[in-house]
């Protein structure tokens, strides 16, 4: 008994960090700065996030349009090699969470995530788009999908303690990209697409 509860008081401290991001959600500024120029900050996290994710070959490209960016996150769709990264990244960090929380904990704070970001995504995702004749339902549901992606994948960097241990993993960078107002739609051949 003495065990058990020990290890509750454990995980307390990583399932508060992730609650903490779950709250902070509707502070995001989601969209806030798509199609504009990419500023030093920008091309930085995006230059690292490519290096970090194994592709130092890749570099930041600028989407000037929502037309752009549902192409590029449709052929991103068929980048095996990319998506095989990410997803061999989020098993990790799964794996890594659960060294440090139940999975019944790990389980409650990414199903708050997403249903918080899901939510979000698509109230603004639709207020941004509302006048682009590109926004349909599926384009405003692909929307949703990559923040809703990148949000789980930051709440497992959380609940692993990898936003502390390695600031510069891939998924925090790409978490902070979309807190700056930009939607990092993914890789294509050598260009790291970012609206």
């Amino acid at each position: 008994m003495d065990n058990e509860y020990s290890s509750l008081l454990d995980e307390v401290p990583h399932l508060l960090r992730a609650k903490a991001f779950a709250d902070s959600l509707s502070a995001t500024p989601l969209f806030s700065r798509i199609g504009t120029k990419l500023d030093d900050n920008d091309r930085e996290l995006a230059t690292l996030y490519a290096q970090n994710l194994g592709f130092s070959h890749v570099f930041p490209a600028r989407l000037l349009h929502l037309s752009e960016a549902v192409g590029a996150a449709e052929a991103n769709d068929y980048d095996p090699e990319a998506w095989l990264c990410e997803e061999q990244l989020r098993a990790s960090l799964h794996g890594q969470a659960l060294l440090n929380t139940s999975e019944e904990g790990a389980a409650a704070l990414l199903q708050l995530v997403a249903s918080e970001i899901s939510q979000i995504a698509k109230d603004t995702a639709e207020e941004t788009f509302s006048h682009n004749s590109q926004a349909n339902e599926a384009t405003i549901n692909c929307i949703i999908g990559h923040v809703a992606q990148s949000a789980h994948c930051m709440t497992l960097a959380i609940l692993s303690n990898t936003d502390i241990d390695d600031p510069d993993h891939p998924f925090i960078l790409r978490w902070s990209l979309f807190n700056r107002g930009r939607w990092p739609v993914g890789i294509i051949g050598s260009s790291y697409n970012v609206y």
